[in-house]
């Protein structure tokens, strides 16, 4: 056999070949991920103390089990705990600190940045996320980022982030071949900096073993050339639980792709916080002869083909009277509708929406200026835009989701052109477990807690046009200074809380109160006597108007969970 057909392995022996101690490992994300690598890696290193740096943008999902198996010293990322069905803390990540283990928190824009300095070689990468934020600092303590002045202006800083060159990067893909040609299918995430940045080479898993010739007929799909390979390795479902979206139908029809496994998300959160039902994963997979048929039984294959089919359509969902709203629905109604003003004000092109109650929010604002007959772009970070906003799955990053869009690219476009580029066209959501008097939002670390990381809250808040940040009105999340800069504050000109929204015309300038929901005014009294949020009340609370049927419509279909979701994840779908 040539050397070119070796490139054609057994996961397990690609992992023994190429795979050393101490390497910095990198989980690429296109979205799918290599969560088959993972299981891998876990099954040959369990018990031994391999001090990989494992690098990835988001540690969730079955990714917890490098941390919970204690394979890495270092940890490098811009999301650490789960973000089914809502963003959330998992206390894995607090362990491995006290334990002396590194978690090295990274904007998500800036991490990209970093990857593609490595790939093109150069030392460094620019950002301008990161300037003035306690997650700069951090970085700047390693050794990560620079700052300096402007050489064209010298009052303004620019940060350097260093370049990031790890030894191998996973990726997943539809289809391969035994020579190292690979075909991916958009969108492309994070991209392939890091594939292409890997000092090393790549290691890929596929989902099917095709002909060369076959390939051949897909150039436009292979992004990566061969010789970066080091093995490609057919591994069906392999980015369970996570999904693959296989588009067009020239693809498609060599692989249809699945749905994610919503059930698999909770069951991993389960699973990295009780070592009992751990210790049944360890057993049935990890201590299998043959790891992929143990987690094939361990997911069980009705579960595996379920996610190939559609889900069946859904009814209506019943209708909703003012009376019947929670505390999330005011949020989202308030933020929907301050979002649809500030769009039209402001003359905004495109919205970059984050997770949870923020994509909840973009929906509902996306509707409201529809009945005006007005639109505006939705952009996802991850690289999809256009989303179908009235039957969109409630979680941001779902399939489905990504099924809808009417474009498809990467970060590099979504989230580094269009809202941190220059045409500066662009509003952005977010959401805050805390905010301040100047608009920086922290949501990193919390009483010396861990929260979950920046993800791409830091990028979109420095950098698009106008910021619009989600938080609830307590004491504990409106406050004179944040514990942690996160996100820098100057962009935000809108707080939406489920009592009010909180407005004002730039940096430095008092924020104003408006639309105040009546069976909520409590907590804005609450705020004013027990808070260090400093906001100017002039006259009577202005109220807000009753929602219309309309709004009441729009509402109840945020609350459909969407499928997949159990009857106890609805209310925390739309992040309540």
């Amino acid at each position: 056999m040539s050397a070119r057909t070796q490139r054609l392995l057994p996961l397990s022996e690609a992992v023994a070949s190429f795979v050393e101690p101490g390497m910095q490992l990198c989980f690429a994300s296109t979205p799918s991920r290599s969560n088959a690598a993972i299981r891998e890696l876990a099954r040959q290193y369990r018990g031994k103390r391999p001090d990989f740096v494992l690098a990835a943008t988001g540690f969730h999902s079955l990714l917890h089990l490098l941390g919970t198996l204690r394979l890495g010293r270092r940890y490098v990322g811009c999301f650490f705990g789960d973000n089914y069905p809502t963003p959330r803390a998992n206390r894995l990540y607090q362990e491995l600190l006290r334990e002396g283990y590194e978690l090295e928190q990274w904007s998500l824009w800036s991490y990209v940045s970093a990857l593609m300095a490595g790939a093109y070689g150069h030392p460094f990468g620019f950002t301008r996320s990161l300037v003035g934020t306690s997650l700069g600092a951090q970085l700047a303590e390693r050794g990560k980022l620079i700052e300096m002045a402007d050489p064209t202006d010298p009052v303004r800083r620019i940060g350097l982030v260093r370049a990031m060159t790890p030894d191998i990067t996973f990726l997943h893909a539809p289809l391969g071949d035994s020579h190292g040609n690979v075909a991916f299918s958009p969108p492309y995430g994070e991209g392939f900096y890091g594939a292409l940045a890997a000092k090393r080479g790549v290691i890929v898993t596929v989902e099917r073993v095709v002909s060369s010739d076959l390939l051949g007929t897909l150039p436009h799909f292979r992004p990566l050339p061969a010789h970066r390979v080091l093995a490609v390795c057919e591994e069906p479902f392999g980015a369970h639980p996570q999904p693959l979206h296989v588009a067009p139908a020239e693809l498609r029809a060599l692989e249809p792709g699945y749905a994610d496994d919503y059930a698999a998300y909770s069951t991993w959160r389960s699973l990295s916080q009780d070592p009992e039902a751990f210790a049944r994963f360890d057993s049935q997979v990890l201590d299998a002869a043959d790891g992929a048929a143990g987690y094939r039984a361990f997911v069980s294959g009705a579960r595996f083909d379920a996610l190939r089919r559609v889900p069946a359509s859904v009814p209506p969902p019943p209708p909703l009277s003012a009376e019947q709203l929670e505390p999330t629905d005011d949020l989202l109604l308030l933020a929907g509708r301050a979002l649809a003003r500030r769009i039209t004000q402001g003359g905004h092109r495109s919205i970059l929406a984050g997770i949870g109650q923020a994509f909840a929010a973009c929906r509902l604002a996306k509707q409201l200026l529809a009945e005006r007959g007005d639109d505006v772009e939705l952009m996802i970070e991850t690289g999809f835009a256009g989303v179908d906003v009235e039957d969109a799955h409630p979680f941001l990053l779902s399939r489905e989701n990504i099924a809808s869009a009417t474009r498809l690219t990467a970060v590099d476009s979504m989230l580094g052109a269009l809202c941190c580029g220059g045409s500066a066209e662009c509003i952005g959501v977010i959401g805050a477990a805390e905010i301040d008097v100047d608009g920086n939002v922290n949501s990193s670390q919390s009483d010396g807690e861990l929260l979950v990381g920046p993800g791409g809250a830091p990028d979109i808040a420095a950098c698009a046009r106008e910021v619009m940040v989600l938080t609830r009105a307590d004491p504990r999340r409106l406050v004179r200074k944040v514990e942690y800069i996160t996100s820098l504050g100057q962009q935000v000109r809108t707080i939406v809380t489920e009592a009010c929204v909180f407005e004002r015309s730039g940096p430095g300038e008092p924020w104003l109160v408006r639309d105040v929901v009546p069976a909520r005014a409590a907590a804005l009294t609450d705020l004013l006597h027990n808070g260090g949020f400093r906001f100017a009340m002039p006259g009577p609370p202005p109220t807000a108007p009753a929602p219309s049927a309309f709004e009441l419509d729009l509402l109840a279909r945020l609350r459909f969970a969407g499928p997949g979701a159990s009857a106890g994840q609805k209310g925390e779908a739309r992040g309540g």
